[in-house]
């Protein structure tokens, strides 16, 4: 479950949704939040002015007319009922805010008054019992009021005063505004999360026919074509622009393997027929020099022809001509063969040798190239370990649980700026050319691993006084299918 997550929140389309949905959430809550200032806050501060308004002119009527004035104002206008109030002193309440009304169990005079004489009113929030005729039950009403104390001339506290609003309606409708904003903000985000989730599966669809087109040309199958809907959207456009790319590429291919075909075919033969000549020439001649000096021309025709069949094999391979050849394997039978082989041959150049070659572990290559990507790593080692070396040929899974071929050697090694470099034709170290080759033998072992979908790395060796040494390793991809035999596991 957290790996779908995971997948689908590092959709690039999905979190661009996922945003945008967010965003209009977030627009959405500031619209509402708008409605409920500009409507209910508003009405309540115009409750607000009102009540201090009514309390200003309580005051003046107790400055005009008395207590007695202020006491008749209180009941007059409790009487109308369009507002609750209560007025208290020390021995007796009047007005339509009872204690009763207001659920207290006893009455302590001025207990209900807040705020200080010669203080402005404070506002005071609570709720009250009302008796609804119709429904024959108490609601409770809530109150929007102001409390404090009406004072006389020599600003002493003569009575306290509570003035207060039936808010319920304008409460209710703040209430009802408050679950609109938070029920519209949930649906819209889950609407939102929905849609990204269905926007990006069918964007990611069209994407993963992109990524599966260019896996399959890069293996060499450039007959394969993006697919495509007309719909002359973006997508559909770049698979357009893609497809006609692809055709423009596979005419160059063909063109190119022609010329190369044509090549080989024109070249091949001349350089054979020179060769044969000039070993036929060499054995008549009878000047020992001039036999010596046609040998060695008819060796450098030969490692001509050699080198030329390296290049056009190696652009086979890069081109995935030999991809439908390859099949399930246990790589243990070709490097136990390669193991015999090679081993008198590091005797012969006083080197040390190992080979360390587990069994069931199934690969889908072929015989054929994998022993000659081998021979050229075996090869390689014996050539640039100095003697008194070490070579060593494992066949072994990683912690990856990928199928590892490695040669290892305890030579001077390659340093690690041209690591990558060396894999490439024709570059060569040793650029007083000291040592026999042409530079082409990582590269074609790079192209069979390509081949094999597989990774080529060069990492450190065994280390030894020579130097760092290196350790060639040919990288298998895991395969769900490929599982060992009950055979090989015994």
């Amino acid at each position: 479950m957290l790996k779908a997550i995971g997948k689908l929140y590092r959709n690039t389309l999905f979190r661009l949704s996922l945003l945008g949905a967010v965003l209009f959430v977030v627009s959405l809550f500031v619209s509402l939040g708008y409605v409920y200032f500009a409507t209910i806050s508003s009405e309540l501060r115009t409750v607000e002015k009102t009540l201090q308004a009514e309390a200003a002119e309580f005051q003046e009527t107790y400055n005009s007319t008395g207590f007695a004035g202020v006491q008749r104002a209180v009941i007059q206008r409790s009487a109308g009922f369009e507002g609750r109030y209560l007025l208290e002193t020390q021995n007796w309440f009047v007005g339509n805010l009872g204690s009763a009304e207001m659920e207290r169990d006893d009455y302590v005079p001025l207990s209900l008054i807040e705020g200080e004489p010669n203080k402005p009113f404070v506002p005071m929030q609570f709720s009250y019992k009302f008796e609804d005729g119709e429904l024959e039950d108490l609601q409770d009403r809530r109150i929007s009021a102001l409390s404090g104390f009406l004072v006389n001339s020599e600003g002493e506290a003569v009575a306290g005063l509570i003035i207060g609003r039936d808010v319920e309606d304008i409460m209710r409708t703040a209430d009802r505004v408050k679950n609109a904003i938070i029920t519209s903000s949930l649906i819209a985000l889950i609407l939102g999360l929905i849609s990204s989730i269905y926007v990006s599966r069918r964007f990611t669809r069209r994407i993963d026919g992109f990524n599966r087109l260019a896996t399959d040309v890069r293996a060499g199958q450039l007959d394969r074509r993006a697919p495509r809907n007309y719909s002359e959207d973006e997508l559909d456009l770049l698979a357009e622009h893609l497809n006609a790319m692809l055709d423009h590429i596979h005419r160059l291919m063909k063109a190119m393997r022609y010329a190369g075909d044509s090549i080989a075919h024109d070249l091949r033969s001349p350089l054979t027929r020179l060769r044969t000549r000039l070993e036929s020439t060499a054995s008549e001649v009878k000047n020992e020099a001039a036999s010596d000096a046609l040998w060695s021309a008819a060796e450098d025709a030969d490692e001509l022809l050699g080198t030329f069949d390296k290049v056009l094999r190696i652009a086979r391979l890069e081109a995935g001509e030999q991809r439908e050849m390859l099949q399930e394997l246990d790589p243990k039978a070709v490097l136990d063969d390669m193991a015999e082989f090679y081993e008198p041959a590091c005797e012969d150049a006083k080197l040390g040798f190992q080979a360390d070659i587990a069994a069931g572990h199934l690969i889908l290559a072929d015989r054929g190239l994998l022993s000659q990507a081998v021979s050229n790593l075996v090869e390689n080692a014996i050539k640039y370990t100095p003697a008194g070396g070490q070579v060593k040929i494992e066949l072994y899974r990683n912690k990856d649980n990928r199928v590892v071929i490695a040669v290892t050697d305890d030579g001077p090694g390659i340093p690690n700026a041209e690591r990558e470099r060396v894999k490439e034709r024709f570059v060569r170290l040793d650029k007083s050319r000291t040592k026999p080759g042409s530079g082409l033998g990582l590269a074609m072992v790079d192209a069979i691993a390509t081949l094999h979908e597989a990774d080529f790395v060069l990492a450190d060796g065994m280390t030894s006084d020579n130097g760092t040494g290196l350790s060639v390793q040919i990288i298998f991809p895991r395969r769900r299918h490929l599982k060992p035999s009950l055979k090989d596991k015994s």
